[in-house]
């Protein structure tokens, strides 16, 4: 992104009271720890690292649309 970090998007995000409980996936080109556990930290619902997504782009997509079937969620 050209103004901010995936980091720095979070911090935005969740500071947004209409915004904060969004569902969040996180695809990036970083593979760093630091950056994994900081973005858990903002409790996001997952992390994917492109190269893996691009190699098994189907996957992804599948786990997405599971993920939309499998969970509860609470209800506004």
């Amino acid at each position: 992104m050209p103004r901010m970090d995936g980091i720095q998007f979070l911090k935005e995000l969740r500071s947004d009271p209409q915004l904060s409980n969004s569902i969040v996936f996180i695809l990036t080109t970083s593979n760093s720890d630091k950056d994994k556990a900081e973005a858990y930290d903002f409790n996001v619902a997952g992390y994917i690292v492109k190269e893996n997504a691009g190699r098994d782009f189907l996957n992804l997509i599948d786990l997405i649309d599971n993920y939309w079937r499998l969970v509860e969620l609470p209800r506004n």
